[in-house]
């Protein structure tokens, strides 16, 4: 088989099933003289989406569900078999279906799965004659060129433009209304001028600092808050505690020496917490970290906060302030700092940090925004779907695991991905 080439119909029948059989992804492989990546790319880009005709309100409690006429259309009396408006938007205890494992891994689809039958979830199927009619339509389009189908492109126009005004990416867009278009193809409609949206309308291009390889020199300087805190001890920490979990913190700065924005980020799920203080100083973060005690209570507080890792700002040199009930003196939590100059170290809340700054720049005056605007923008940035959580968001990745209280802290709900905007906050 000439490496590249693209699977036939047959060979696409073949993998349906042995799909459907449970053929495990190296024997697909085997069997079709295929790389593994390129059969779990084949089925991740041509499997199809099927809900029941009875399941309209797709709600993660539907089977429990016991509330009756929340809408005056409703005829059958129970809400979970209404057909007349979606529960997400009336319903004060909707929640989003839970996630199949199945679907995030091989196999990536439902075709032979056990319990296809008794499983009430939206189902996932790879269909041989789709997946070869997609390709063909895929190759069609190429070939003529987007012009061949004018209704399509404008379609296609319409959706992009929408998503791109709501501050949402390209790929994002391309799976919340399910179109199997590649967003390279979608990039290069936009390098021709074939869409309405530009490239400056587009998501920026966030710049990271450059990694360097070179050790950094030792600090002269020994701080106390750093015994037993070190990165090395946080490793230690982590190794010795494999279930606890772990928050990177850090200091979104506004304008220069204004309010700015503490963050707590959780690792299990990039949910982050954002939280105004007037000041980059020890006393603001003691002030925040005193409020979620007292909202948590000690317990729950020391359950959600296994242990922190921040770097060695100013603000962040009072650990015991964190750790400890200064009324009891218990240590509730772990802090533990980064080496100097390796803010890599959190990398993952260092990245996140994109998301608040489509709404807040940097070097924008904080002091224009109290507390319940920056709840707003907490609520915006943890419902936006992520490619690398299987495009869920990372507070419906975490509903199930912290307890609601933790949301409140930010006034924190599920909202469909369609109301998102990303933009900022004075446009």
């Amino acid at each position: 088989m000439c490496k590249g080439s693209q699977l036939s119909l047959k060979q696409r029948q073949i993998l349906e099933s042995l799909l459907n059989e449970g053929t495990k992804l190296c024997d697909i492989a085997s069997e079709l003289h295929r790389d593994p990546r390129g059969i779990a790319y084949e089925i991740k880009s041509h499997r199809q989406l099927f809900v029941r005709k009875n399941q309209r309100n797709k709600c993660g409690i539907q089977d429990k569900c016991k509330k009756v006429r929340l809408c005056s259309d409703c005829d059958s009396g129970l809400c979970k078999y209404c057909s007349h408006v979606h529960c997400d938007s009336i319903c004060p205890d909707f929640c989003e279906l839970p996630d199949c494992k199945s679907i995030r891994r091989f196999p990536l689809v439902c075709n032979g799965c056990d319990s296809i039958r008794s499983c009430h979830l939206p189902k996932l199927y790879y269909k041989a004659q789709v997946a070869h009619n997609e390709y063909r339509d895929n190759i069609s389009l190429h070939k003529k060129g987007p012009k061949a189908d004018e209704i399509k492109l404008k379609e296609l126009d319409e959706i992009i433009s929408e998503g791109v005004r709501k501050g949402h990416s390209i790929e994002v867009i391309l799976h919340v209304h399910g179109l199997s278009i590649a967003p390279s193809t979608v990039y290069r409609y936009i390098d021709q001028n074939l869409l309405s949206v530009k490239n400056i309308d587009l998501k920026r291009k966030v710049r990271y600092k450059p990694r360097t390889t070179d050790k950094p020199k030792a600090n002269p300087m020994e701080y106390d808050y750093l015994k037993g805190r070190t990165f090395e001890d946080f490793a230690r920490f982590i190794l010795e505690n494999p279930s606890a979990n772990l928050w990177q913190m850090d200091t979104l700065e506004g304008k220069k020496g204004g309010s700015a924005v503490l963050s707590l980020l959780f690792t299990k799920t990039n949910l982050q917490l954002y939280f105004k203080i007037s000041a980059i100083c020890i006393e603001e973060v003691s002030r925040i970290f005193d409020g979620i005690r007292k909202h948590l209570g000690n317990e729950l507080f020391k359950e959600t906060f296994g242990c922190i890792l921040t770097d060695r700002g100013k603000e962040n040199r009072d650990p015991i302030s964190i750790e400890t009930d200064p009324d009891s003196g218990e240590v509730l939590t772990r802090v533990f700092y980064c080496d100097a100059r390796r803010s890599e170290q959190k990398g993952k809340c260092e990245k996140n940090h994109e998301h608040f700054r489509e709404m807040i720049p940097k070097g924008r005056d904080m002091d224009r925004f109290g507390q319940k605007t920056i709840d707003h923008v907490s609520l915006q940035v943890n419902n936006y779907p992520r490619g690398s959580l299987n495009y869920q968001s990372p507070l419906s990745c975490t509903v199930n695991l912290l307890n609601k209280k933790v949301f409140e802290l930010n006034n924190l709900r599920i909202l469909p991905t369609k109301k998102i905007t990303l933009k900022h906050l004075d446009k």
